[in-house]
């Protein structure tokens, strides 16, 4: 019994790992594709050249801790925009969230970086205002 309880525990591990394993190989392939229509959503951000989409579930805990974050940065960046993904399936399809929270960097209409799950406010700062030197680096690794 204890055996089975085991395998079972094990696989279900297995199981959330690969899972997970998935989910951030589909956002490192969204990396360097063109970007899809935003002109809905983007508001007053469209005239700018960086943008970073925030993708979040009503129910989803981790989206609910970032959310002040987010709301305290978006009064002072524009580009920050803010989606919930039960309103705008579509959008979200098409960027290819596959988990909340997500944050999608589009630069000149090209998906820059992806990032799943929760933030510090200084990665979103430097996804808000990227520097040559920093996105030159980490497109390095």
């Amino acid at each position: 019994m204890t055996t089975v309880v085991l395998f079972l525990i094990g696989g279900a591990a297995t199981f959330l790992v690969l899972l997970q394993g998935l989910m951030w190989l589909q956002a490192r392939r969204a990396q360097g594709r063109p970007a899809p229509d935003t002109t809905l959503v983007d508001g007053k951000a469209a005239a700018d050249r960086v943008r970073v989409y925030y993708f979040y579930a009503t129910h989803c805990g981790p989206c609910r801790s970032m959310m002040p974050l987010v709301e305290r940065l978006r009064g002072d960046h524009r580009n920050l925009i803010k989606l919930d993904v039960s309103e705008s399936r579509e959008l979200a399809r098409s960027f290819g969230v596959a988990a909340t929270p997500s944050f999608i960097q589009v630069i000149d209409g090209v998906i820059r970086r992806v990032k799943l799950g929760g933030q510090s406010e200084v990665r979103l700062l430097a996804m808000l205002h990227p520097s040559p030197v920093r996105r030159t680096l980490h497109e390095r690794f």
